[in-house]
C-alpha cells in the first residue's frame, strides 16, 4: 500500500521540479555552453554592461563576453558579474560561497561564481540531500527557518544543501549533517540514494539543481541539534505523517524528492 502512494507523491512531485523556463525567458552560454537561463531584464543588464552579448544566429541566446581561456581569470571575470547583479539589485545578498559552473555534473566546471548569482543567472548546481532513519524506523525532518530566502518555513530532510566549487559530494554532506544537525557521519551507514534533476522558478529567478541523495540510519539515543541558525525545529516522525505532510505541500520540493526516493528504495 506504502509503495503505491510513494509512486504516486513522486510523480506529481516530479512535475512541480521541471517546470518550463518563462516564454520570454532568455538562453544563457557560457564558455560557448548553453547552459543558463535570464529573465529579460537581467539579460539586458548583462548586454548593458558589457558582460554578454548577442549570439549571431541563436535568436533569444545572449553569450558571456570575452571569456578567457585561464582558469583564475574566468572567476575573476565571473566575481564581477555577480557584483554587477548584486549593485543592479538582481540578486540576493553577498555570500562569499563560490559554487560551480556544472552543466554536466560528470564533466569539469566551466568556472565557479558567488552564490548569490547562480538563481538570477538560472545556472546549474548541484546539492546534497539526507534522509535520516530512527532505530525505530522513524524519520528524521527539519524546519526551515523563517529568514531562509528559499521556501522558509517548509520541512526539509535531516540536512541539506549546497555542494561548493571543489568540494566531493561526501564532503559536503558530511558538513551539512554537521552544521545543520550536530552529527557526525564518520563511522555511520551512509548510503547513496538517486541523483535528481530539478528546475524550478524561485524568487530570485530559477533554481536548476542535481540532488544527490544519501540515507543514513541513526544509532539509538542519538541526539540532533541545529548549528548554523537555519534549522527551526528538528522532529522524528512516523513514515506515513512524512508522506501525508509532502503530499500537503509542507515539504520543498527538493525534500519531497529525496525522501520518496530514500522511502521507494527501503520498500
Amino acid at each position: 500500500m506504502r509503495s503505491g502512494s510513494v509512486a504516486a507523491l513522486r510523480e506529481r512531485i516530479e512535475r512541480l521540479a521541471q517546470a518550463a523556463p518563462a516564454p520570454d525567458a532568455v538562453r544563457l552560454a557560457v564558455g560557448g555552453v548553453v547552459c543558463g537561463t535570464l529573465s529579460p531584464p537581467v539579460a539586458w543588464t548583462l548586454l548593458s554592461g558589457g558582460f554578454a552579448r548577442r549570439c549571431p544566429g541563436a535568436p533569444g541566446t545572449v553569450e558571456l563576453a570575452d571569456w578567457p581561456e585561464d582558469c583564475a581569470e574566468r572567476d575573476r571575470r565571473l566575481a564581477a558579474i555577480a557584483r554587477h547583479l548584486l549593485h543592479n539589485g538582481f540578486s540576493g545578498p553577498w555570500r562569499n560561497e563560490l559554487l560551480a559552473i556544472r552543466p554536466d555534473p560528470d564533466r569539469p566546471p566551466l568556472g565557479s561564481i558567488d552564490r548569490s548569482a547562480v538563481r538570477a543567472l538560472g545556472l546549474p548546481t548541484e546539492s546534497v540531500h539526507l534522509n535520516g532513519y530512527a532505530a525505530d524506523g522513524r524519520m528524521v525532518v527539519c524546519l526551515r527557518a523563517m529568514h531562509k530566502r528559499v521556501d522558509p518555513g517548509l520541512w526539509d530532510n535531516l540536512a541539506g544543501g549546497m555542494v561548493a566549487a571543489g568540494e566531493d559530494l561526501r564532503t559536503a554532506v558530511a558538513r551539512e549533517a554537521l552544521e545543520e544537525a550536530g552529527l557526525v557521519l564518520d563511522g555511520l551507514p551512509v548510503c547513496v540514494g538517486g541523483r535528481i534533476p530539478v528546475s524550478r522558478p524561485i524568487v530570485e529567478g530559477l533554481l536548476v539543481e542535481t540532488v544527490h541523495v544519501f540515507d543514513v540510519d541513526l544509532p539509538e539515543g542519538t541526539r540532533l541539534e541545529n548549528r548554523d541558525g537555519e534549522v527551526a525545529r528538528i522532529e522524528f516522525r512516523p513514515v506515513d505523517d512524512v508522506l501525508a505532510a509532502i503530499a500537503r505541500g509542507e515539504f520543498t520540493v527538493e525534500a519531497a524528492l529525496s525522501a520518496l526516493d530514500s522511502l521507494d528504495r527501503r520498500d
